[in-house]
């Protein structure tokens, strides 16, 4: 420690220069503004100097008196050396005593002192000095503290502010760590997985398929009959790696689609069912009128020729009517049905031998295939609408059927709680892409419409009635065939209870 006579410098008795330090340092420390600091400063100093008075000047406030402009002009000089001086100005002795930090100039305690200058010694310039250091640090604190009180108020008002429009937003958003812990969630989330642990799970395995892949992933998922567009985005911060979830509810929207699409369906069916009803009844209409004009001109082949021409545009027009009734009855769920227990193998015999005569005019090879170990397959269903199930897909397999060998098939499978019935040919195949769809209303294939007639109810009324047998129907086959079939359970379900 420097050693100083601190009596020559001042008459008035004062503590060893450690407890002043001390003293300095603590009432430094307790100092609430920059002008509490230099207050403290200039009431040390007058341990080493006599002064007169003494301003302070920076760059966001002046106090004490006011300076002269060259005094002024000295004090800006004395900040940018960062160099305490003693100057004589205007007969008058003057004290510079910068306050500055590593980065900034902080302000110049600027003191009109009495002392001769040949009896301040270098050892009182390093105390002055040090004390202003010291007092630069707590002025320096003192301002960063306030703006990180600011900062950090800017910042809270900030998350306040994201806070309350996360939680008015209509969907709900989630944040997760790398460690699946939650860092945030808005309102609408935490009243949405409240009851449903199932929606819950689904959204976490997409979470951690975004930290696991690290990409940004986007599904929409069906939970209770609800739609949800869930969108998981993985955000790389300081603090670690995050994932972003959004959950909307989309129902509406979607459902909006399925009315859409259902109209869309709609207006096709009246086109086609008006086209389909058009057809034979013009051509009905037209043998009816040369019969009746040349009725005594015609032979009698050629007469049979128009009556069964006549007979066959009606049967088309009974199946088209039929179609729709079903299709009606099935809308307002009074489709009529008698179940009872069946022989199965029964009805696929009575289809085959009812279809072989137009496929025999149609050229295809018609043949029916049933396991020799099977003698009977009894299931629970109403016989009338298996058959007509049967008869509709193998009706279709000849219209649809393009290949110029044409082939038919129908089989029987056994597994061990189902009869499986399938209709096979090899020139109609259904993409996988619309082999679900062919069994919606309306829904007709789109590379199968220019080759036949047809409502494009047929396999929806088959898919209906299948479901209301307990059974389930799809289809099979590779590109160059087609396999349509449909299972019904061996168990009488219609008088046995549930397990």
């Amino acid at each position: 420690m420097v050693k100083i006579r601190v009596a020559e410098l001042n008459k008035k008795k004062i503590p060893e220069f450690s407890s002043l330090l001390s003293y300095f340092t603590l009432r430094l420390n307790a100092a609430e503004t920059v002008k509490d600091c230099v207050d403290e400063l200039e009431k040390v100093s007058e341990n080493f100097f006599e002064s007169d008075w003494y301003s302070y000047i920076s760059e966001e406030e002046k106090f004490g008196t006011v300076l002269k402009r060259k005094t002024l002009d000295f004090a800006m000089w004395a900040a940018q050396k960062h160099h305490l001086s003693i100057t004589p100005i205007d007969n008058s002795m003057v004290l510079f005593v910068p306050l500055f930090s590593r980065t900034k100039n902080l302000g110049v305690l600027v003191m009109g002192i009495k002392n001769d200058v040949s009896e301040i010694t270098r050892g009182v310039i390093d105390v002055e000095s040090f004390l202003a250091f010291e007092t630069s640090m707590i002025i320096e604190n003192m301002k960063l503290a306030k703006e990180l009180v600011k900062k950090n108020k800017y910042v809270a008002e900030a998350k306040y502010y994201l806070e309350n429009i996360l939680n008015s937003l209509k969907y709900a958003v989630v944040v997760e760590d790398i460690y699946r812990n939650e860092e945030f969630s808005n309102i609408p989330y935490r009243k949405l997985i409240t009851n449903e642990a199932g929606l819950r799970s689904k959204i976490e395995e997409m979470v951690n398929n975004a930290f696991v892949y690290r990409k940004e992933i986007a599904e929409e998922i069906e939970h209770d009959d609800v739609f949800y567009s869930v969108h998981v985005v993985p955000v790389k911060l300081s603090s670690g790696l995050k994932v972003v979830a959004s959950i909307q509810d989309i129902t509406n929207t979607k459902e909006l689609e399925r009315l859409q699409k259902i109209n869309r369906m709609k207006n096709d069916f009246v086109a086609t069912v008006s086209h389909e009803l058009k057809t034979p009844l013009s051509a009905i209409l037209a043998y009816s009128e040369t019969i009746l004009d040349s009725a005594d001109s015609l032979d009698s082949e050629t007469l049979k020729q128009f009556v069964r021409t006549i007979k066959n545009e009606g049967e088309h027009l009974k199946s088209i009517v039929n179609d729709m009734l079903d299709f009606s009855k099935l809308e307002s769920d009074s489709f009529p049905m008698n179940f009872k227990r069946v022989n199965l193998i029964k009805l696929i015999r009575e289809s085959y031998e009812g279809l072989k005569a137009r496929a025999q005019e149609k050229g295809i090879k018609f043949e029916l295939s049933l396991p020799e170990q099977v003698v009977s397959a009894y299931v629970t269903a109403d016989p009338k609408r298996i058959r007509q199930i049967i008869d509709n897909l193998v009706v279709n397999a000849f219209k649809y059927d393009n290949n110029p060998s044409p082939e038919v098939k129908i089989s029987l499978l056994d597994d061990e709680e189902n009869y499986v019935v399938e209709v096979y040919d090899n020139g109609s195949s259904v993409s996988q892409e619309e082999r679900d769809k062919v069994f919606q209303k309306f829904y007709r294939v789109e590379t199968m419409k220019a080759k036949a007639s047809g409502t494009g109810l047929g396999l929806a009324i088959a898919k209906e009635i299948v479901e209301k047998h307990r059974g389930k129907i799809w289809i099979e086959g590779d590109e160059n065939e087609c396999v349509f079939k449909f299972s019904l359970p061996k168990k009488d379900w219609l008088t046995s209870p549930e397990p």
